[in-house]
């Protein structure tokens, strides 16, 4: 397998509790259909990741405390990556001192962030998720395919209301991510990033790359989300994209035009989508496209360079002063 030096993956979507499903009390298999078909899309994960933004949130279906379910997940979360969760400055500085092949560090993400945050009590609860470690909120639920026409229809109301919370909370900066929304209410979305005053850092952790647009976004507001200090996660699951090959072409189309990679970064999205793009089924096999495809410099950027600088961005101004 070609190598990509001593680079490893820093991955802006990742499902890992849903490995769990079944054999935990916390998630119902039943609310996740076929997910234990998909754990080969792990393999090997942990040696060829160095972050993981590692998404959670309550059963699409819903459930009587829907909070206990997400607090109950991010326990796991805690556990599994005990003293490893990057949620402030120390945590970046202890990361810089590991050596390259050190075990994987973790950003909690808690998706589905509007509708749970309507509940009674919503937004302390929110509070006290993100005292907890939880550095990156997803407005919409599991993301397993790009926003189709239909979906571009402007931030709802519950949408607008978790932008109005974050703002209030103070604390740490947060990653609000833009996966799932379409490219209206993704607009609008980055224009409220815009006016926290860098408090909000938009990104989308699971996209597309076609016919230019990354992320399904606009030209002008790719850029826009570029200046608050936001990626675009590239999705490896087929959904996202036709197989390595198809992904490579619009990536190089993307920097002749662009003049570089900038902006772009991966999102695996690896246990929420159904079927990995050939050739892209794991982590090790991603890192092995990139260092077989493109030059060194190019695929350290989409490997974890372009990720890991909106990450630091986020964390190392972990408290709003």
């Amino acid at each position: 397998m070609t190598q990509l030096g001593g680079t490893r993956l820093v991955d802006l979507a990742v499902e890992w509790p849903l490995q769990y499903a079944g054999e935990s009390v916390g998630i119902d298999e039943a609310s996740y259909p076929g997910v234990r078909g998909r754990l080969a899309q792990v393999e090997g994960y942990l040696s060829a990741t160095a972050i993981a933004l590692v998404w959670f949130g309550p059963s699409p279906e819903g459930g009587e405390d829907p909070w206990a379910e997400v607090s109950g997940l991010m326990s796991r979360v805690e556990a599994e990556f005990s003293g490893r969760l990057l949620s402030g400055p120390d945590d970046l500085g202890r990361l810089d001192r590991e050596p390259a092949e050190a075990l994987t560090w973790a950003v909690a993400g808690l998706r589905g962030a509007a509708a749970i945050c309507r509940s009674e009590g919503g937004t302390d609860r929110l509070e006290a998720l993100i005292g907890r470690g939880v550095r990156a909120v997803r407005l919409v639920g599991l993301v397993d395919r790009p926003a189709g026409s239909t979906d571009d229809l402007g931030l709802g109301e519950s949408d607008r209301e978790l932008f109005a919370a974050l703002a209030g909370l103070g604390g740490p900066r947060i990653l609000v991510d833009l996966a799932g929304l379409g490219p209206r209410a993704a607009g609008e979305a980055i224009a409220s990033c815009g006016e926290s005053g860098g408090e909000l850092v938009p990104i989308v952790s699971l996209g597309t790359l076609q016919d230019g647009k990354a992320g399904g976004l606009s030209a002008e507001d790719f850029e826009r989300l570029r200046s608050l200090g936001g990626v675009v996660g590239l999705g490896m699951g087929r959904p996202f994209v036709a197989g390595a090959d198809a992904l490579a072409r619009e990536i190089d189309a993307f920097a002749s035009r662009t003049g570089g990679v900038d902006g772009l970064a991966i999102g695996t999205g690896f246990l929420g989508v159904e079927e990995a793009a050939e050739g892209l089924g794991t982590a090790p096999a991603v890192l092995s496209w990139l260092a077989g495809r493109f030059d060194e410099e190019t695929s350290a950027r989409l490997a974890s360079e372009n990720a890991r600088a909106t990450l630091n961005r986020a964390i190392a101004g972990s408290h709003r002063g």
